[in-house]
């Protein structure tokens, strides 16, 4: 047992805090064993059906939640990636006022309640410990606050126009903060690269257990999507974002068994992203391998993989699923209920309404160029930068792209840097994922969806924390709460 000063000088003396090592590996292992009954917890209600069983269960999660977040302070993370994937929805959706499409509701999940619980948590333990954690100042956290106070004026303005439901308005913008809540306790409270690294090989766990639930929906026929989720779409995005994340660590680790466990998942799910049939995904997993060749120094190797996954696919057409290469093609056939054509070429159904909802979104911009119609105070638009532009309006688009621009040279300024080698390969992955999300996000809302910008976000904080840790390392010289129980001094 060691003393440390605090820090807090009486007239008398100065007030030490006494703190006991704890090993890290005996303590975590009842934290596993806890989220693992979490799920089942979760798993059986939700199957059940049973609303009384539901709400039960949904209590002793949010306590589970706040007590660990309160007694080994970071442990929480783990609980909150896990439930990244593994939520499903509770209670009944909030209605928008749009007449059609997958955001004419907004729907609370657990995952919404856990990350409250942890919040809470963290700033009790704060309190008690009499300890302050300041957030980790980065480049970012001026754009996000900016983009925030865009999206807040917009939709009170839209509330006072009438466009906006009251509700429905700001409940959408706090499922939008509770990305950059994480961000910024990420930043607050992770002191050591030991937790970051462990948090990360905690979401490429998850995402391996999402793959193995994709694997079981693609003898069904239908189109795979992520547990508690009906939309391809999105876990394409995850997919791909995650898949980035991986060959990010592929190219930057030289130790041959991690290599080979990342690459493995990595080619493990490549038919999970396939039977998702979302053009959108294929379409953002392209730029996010085109991120790879332009800005990564190992272009040689990743044009390699490029070159090697075309020729497959070229070579292998013919054995590719008959749904994926019908959904490639259907794009590009002509639609009865909408019929758009691009250079005389017809587009298909889905394709064709895109393009009336992008032309009804600038014709709705037109009306309020300056701020927008709020968020939520439009029809649905299924595409992230038209529909910023019609809700928030000019003000809204620049501080959007403005906080995209920052976090992309943020994040390669941490890829260049880092000299962990596993941190630099997930930095650069994360990086070009951001690129394949941007490519995703053309014909989907993909910086908004809960699946695809919460890992994004989770990630973003973990390597810009990682990157502040190595360039101030006396910062992680100061143990996590999570390592050590606070004792009162003896009186004097």
């Amino acid at each position: 047992m060691t003393c440390v000063p605090t820090g807090w000088i009486r007239p008398s003396r100065i007030v030490t805090r006494c703190i006991t090592e704890r090993p890290s590996s005996a303590m975590r292992r009842p934290v596993f064993i806890g989220m693992a009954a979490l799920v089942g917890v979760a798993a059986a209600t939700y199957l059940s059906g049973i609303e009384q069983l539901s709400m039960i269960a949904g209590a002793f999660l949010f306590f589970m939640a706040l007590g660990t977040s309160f007694v080994r302070g970071t442990d929480a993370l783990y609980i909150i990636v896990f439930a990244m994937l593994f939520s499903p929805e509770i209670g009944a959706s909030v209605d928008t006022g749009r007449t059609t499409g997958e955001g004419s509701a907004v729907s609370m999940r657990l995952e919404d309640l856990l990350l409250v619980a942890v919040g809470v948590g963290w700033l009790l333990r704060t309190a008690y410990h009499r300890r302050h954690f300041g957030i980790i100042r980065t480049r970012l956290n001026a754009p996000i606050m900016l983009y925030v106070a865009a999206a807040f004026v917009s939709t009170l303005l839209g509330i006072l126009h009438g466009s906006v439901n009251v509700l429905p308005g700001i409940f959408h913008n706090l499922k939008v903060f509770e990305y950059f809540f994480i961000f910024f306790m990420i930043l607050a409270h992770i002191r050591s690269q030991k937790t970051v690294r462990g948090v990360i090989i905690a979401m490429l766990v998850v995402f391996f257990m999402a793959l193995l639930y994709g694997y079981m929906q693609i003898g069904t026929g239908e189109r795979v999507t992520a547990p508690f989720d009906s939309e391809p779409n999105t876990f394409g995005g995850y997919i791909v974002l995650m898949m980035c994340v991986c060959l990010g660590v592929v190219l930057h680790q030289p130790r041959t068994r991690t290599a080979i466990i990342m690459g493995g998942l990595l080619l493990l799910a490549f038919p999970p992203l396939l039977f998702t049939l979302s053009r959108a995904s294929y379409m953002g997993f392209c730029t996010g391998i085109l991120g790879f060749l332009l800005l990564s120094r190992y272009r040689v190797i990743a044009g390699t993989l490029l070159m090697a996954l075309v020729s497959a696919l070229v070579l292998g057409a013919p054995f590719l699923p008959a749904k994926t290469i019908d959904r490639i093609t259907s794009t590009f056939k002509r639609g009865t209920e909408y019929h758009v054509q691009i250079g005389g070429v017809d587009l298909d159904p889905s394709a064709s309404a895109r393009l009336v909802s992008y032309g009804r979104a600038i014709e709705k911009w037109v009306e309020r160029p300056l701020f927008g119609h709020g968020v939520t105070g439009t029809h649905f638009i299924d595409g992230q930068y038209f529909r910023v532009l019609a809700e928030t309006g000019l003000l809204g688009l620049w501080t959007f792209l403005f906080l995209i621009w920052r976090l992309t040279s943020s994040l390669y300024r941490a890829y260049v840097n880092l000299q962990d080698r596993f941190l630099k390969g997930v930095a650069m992955g994360v990086f070009c994922g951001v690129i394949a999300i941007l490519g995703h996000a053309v014909s989907a809302n993909s910086f908004i969806i809960i699946r695809i910008a919460e890992p994004l976000w989770v990630l973003a904080g973990l390597i810009l924390i990682a990157h502040h840790l190595e360039r101030f390392p006396k910062l992680s010289a100061d143990q996590e709460p999570a390592d050590v129980v606070a004792a009162r001094p003896p009186a004097a």
